[in-house]
């Protein structure tokens, strides 16, 4: 996204207030670090970084319809003892 948005780790590690040696290095092991969490954890980066999960609500609502369905299926079973 720096890259992006046209700004050098100088003019970054300047707005930061770190030096440009550090972010190079939180850029380059950061990102890696991250992507290795959330995929150990099974969850998006976004998610681990604002706690947003909307990829859950897809999912959330493809389980709830499922579970109608279970229920209606089940509904004519006859019920046994």
């Amino acid at each position: 996204m720096r890259k992006k948005k046209g700004i050098t780790q100088e003019q970054l590690s300047i707005m930061l207030n770190v030096s440009a040696n550090h972010l190079a290095k939180v850029e380059r092991e950061a990102a890696a670090a991250l992507q290795d969490l959330s995929s150990c954890l099974n969850v998006r980066t976004d998610y681990l970084l604002n706690g947003d999960a909307p990829h859950n609500n897809h999912l959330r609502e493809r389980l709830t319809f499922l579970a109608q369905e279970l229920e209606k299926i089940t509904a004519d079973l006859p019920v046994w003892g």
